[in-house]
């Protein structure tokens, strides 16, 4: 009976030396934190050796293939997701890894715990392929504040187990620190907010909507929001893009979702929904987080629990090999 045993807990051990790469998802797969704990860097790492160099972000991205906006089809966008809390949709997102959705940061509440809803363009009905991920941890940027305007606004959130790829679940790709966005690019926001702006929550779309928006450029759109705020000081700061089209526009309920525009057939996310002066008001620009200039701290965050994990990961292993090689 005592050598069964021990040959049971031989195979238990072995099972749990091998279950990173039983477990890993081939095409994106990530290792999560170990612990939950106040909101700190946290990332992601390829699993198909634990030394093998961890991948940050996904290899295939930004493939898929609101006010003034339309309904969008199924599979579309299948980047966004529904940030939601018991079930009711209060901002947008958009999946940046198998792990990770980035979103605003005036989104996050401390007290508050958040489920993601991912493969679906519709909040009051479940389709076949999507999924709700409870959260497990997010990151907000450090130097996010709400003091004279929304700055820094951008969140990092940690899905509590990673989605599956499909035709309706796909990261978007993020910008090259060298993109260079010129006045009068097209690009589209979408989002489950408010058709227009003086409506009630309760009329608030089921259906994912989007608008196609131009880039303004920087020094025009602090010029026009300066007027209209009376402003002494810019509004927005390097870290703010602008994007206008006469009665189109992203309104309360689209915070934190996307903005993206495609380069050479792949969608790349330029800026999250940050803030504006009412919606779609004539001649003022909406204003959005610069995914950009946030690149190097996204990749950062990523990056630091990478190392965090792989090095957890190796000790785990290490200990379940000494207890094998003590019997």
């Amino acid at each position: 009976m005592a050598s069964r045993m021990a040959g049971s807990l031989r195979l238990l051990l072995w099972l749990l030396l091998l279950w990173p790469q039983l477990g890993a998802d081939p095409g994106d797969a990530v290792t999560p934190p170990s612990a939950r704990g106040p909101p700190s860097p946290k990332s992601e790492t390829l699993m198909e050796e634990a030394t093998q160099k961890p991948e940050v972000l996904p290899r295939g991205c930004g493939q898929r293939r609101i006010i003034g906006g339309q309904p969008a089809p199924e599979r579309k966008w299948p980047w966004q997701v529904s940030l939601q809390v018991r079930g009711r949709h209060v901002c947008g997102g958009s999946l940046i890894s198998s792990w990770w959705v980035m979103t605003a940061a005036h989104c996050i509440l401390d007290i508050v715990d958040y489920t993601v809803k991912l493969g679906d363009t519709h909040l009051k009905h479940e389709a076949p392929g999507a999924v709700a991920v409870p959260v497990k941890d997010i990151v907000v940027h450090q130097k996010f504040t709400r003091i004279g305007g929304l700055y820094n606004d951008i969140a990092l959130v940690l899905l509590s187990f990673p989605v599956k790829y499909t035709t309706h679940i796909q990261p978007v790709c993020l910008p090259t620190n060298a993109l260079q966005l010129a006045a009068g690019t097209q690009c589209w926001v979408t989002g489950w907010g408010k058709t227009r702006e003086d409506d009630k929550p309760e009329n608030e779309p089921t259906e994912l909507q989007e608008a196609d928006v131009n880039i303004v450029e920087y020094r025009s759109c602090n010029k026009i929001l300066k007027k209209a705020l009376k402003a002494i000081q810019n509004p927005v700061d390097k870290g703010g893009l602008c994007a206008y089209v006469d009665g189109k526009d992203s309104c309360q309920g689209d915070s934190g979702g996307p903005l993206v525009c495609e380069f050479n057939n792949t969608w790349v996310q330029v800026g999250i929904v940050s803030w504006g002066i009412g919606c779609a008001r004539k001649g003022i620009p909406g204003v959005y987080s610069n995914v950009g200039f946030y690149k190097d701290w996204i990749v950062r965050v990523l990056s630091r629990s990478t190392r965090w994990d792989t090095a957890g990961l190796l000790i785990s292993r290490l200990c379940l090999l000494l207890l094998l090689a003590s019997w």
